[in-house]
């Protein structure tokens, strides 16, 4: 009688790594078409740009963003998946994208912008956000503001109107839609 255990499957790891690399590329595509749009409406330009006039390296920082994104719901916020994960995931990835073309678009109107992203964000805070979800969008927002001012001091890209240490007021509200289409999207990608 053979007693030797079935070899594990690499099949679970493999659809992992896929649906990730899926992630990135989705969150990476989105965030490229909006950062376009920013770029195209004269909300920022990069000092030397090398495709659809924006700089190399912007799909890349994207694509890893996403990750730190999704890498991060799971450390900071426990909430109970949605009964329809893959449909809230892209209804809030909708939100998110519908958010950032906005904020292109109503551009020459910041404290326009600032309040119909917070409102909006407010709105489903209102209706029962939960308080660990609440203080994700917080984290995500503060760093990823924080990571722009950083990068936009180092001469990375340039907001035309900048009015809060180097970049737009309304941004940190635009980052508050991005970890709430982060958080629908991790139970997804986590399967």
């Amino acid at each position: 009688m053979d007693r030797t255990a079935p070899a594990p499957s690499a099949a679970p790891l493999v659809g992992r790594v896929v649906a990730w690399a899926v992630a990135g590329a989705l969150g990476g595509a989105g965030c490229l078409v909006g950062d376009h749009l920013h770029v195209a409406y004269g909300v920022l330009f990069y000092p030397h740009p090398a495709v659809w006039q924006q700089a190399w390296w912007v799909f890349p920082l994207f694509f890893f963003a996403t990750l730190s994104v999704l890498l991060g719901v799971p450390l900071l916020y426990k909430g109970a998946p949605s009964e329809t994960p893959v449909r809230a995931a892209a209804g809030d990835f909708g939100a998110f994208l519908a958010a950032y073309a906005f904020s292109a678009l109503a551009s020459p109107w910041p404290d326009v912008v600032l309040g119909v992203l917070l409102v909006a964000w407010l709105a489903r805070a209102l209706r029962g956000m939960p308080r660990g979800l609440m203080a994700f969008c917080g984290v995500v927002a503060v760093l990823g503001t924080g990571f722009e001012i950083g990068l936009s001091g180092a001469g990375g890209f340039s907001y035309v109107h900048p009015d809060f240490l180097g970049v737009p007021r309304w941004l940190p509200a635009l980052y508050l839609h991005a970890a709430l289409a982060g958080a629908s999207a991790a139970p997804v990608v986590n399967g």
